[in-house]
């Protein structure tokens, strides 16, 4: 992989990462009862981790879970994917010294980007389906 397919990559990555975040939220308000607005409100300070747990403990309370455990799973390795990318991929590779053995580590940290990226992905699109659904049905 090139260092500009790389940049690109680490940014839809990024993206992706940022409107899980935000979808879930906006699903969390969206199926909690009360006010929308003070539902989402509420989550504006809440990390991803409690926004989550509060998610999953709502969505399965029915019996009818809108997300599958594997989901849950993914969301939850979205914090670990979001810091490393965030603040430790480049760090990783950009001091080394030997240039055969920094192309190597690149290349190494280049196909867990792809992985990441993939799985990120996926779980964006779901979000996003389930968000425009979820403020048809709840509001």
């Amino acid at each position: 992989m090139t260092r500009d397919t790389f940049k690109m990559i680490h940014s839809e990555l990024i993206q992706q990462v940022q409107c899980i975040e935000n979808n879930l939220r906006v699903i969390y308000a969206a199926m909690c009862k009360g006010n929308f607005k003070s539902n989402l409100q509420s989550l504006n300070k809440a990390n991803l981790g409690k926004i989550a747990r509060e998610l999953e403990e709502l969505d399965y309370s029915d019996g009818f879970p809108e997300l599958s455990q594997d989901d849950y799973e993914v969301i939850d390795d979205i914090r670990i994917i979001r810091n490393y990318w965030c603040h430790q991929c480049y760090l990783d590779f950009v001091y080394i010294q030997d240039n055969q053995q920094r192309e190597h580590e690149f290349q190494r940290i280049a196909q867990r980007l792809q992985y990441d990226e993939n799985r990120t992905y996926a779980l964006f699109q779901k979000t996003e389906k389930m968000r425009i659904v979820m403020l048809n049905k709840y509001r």
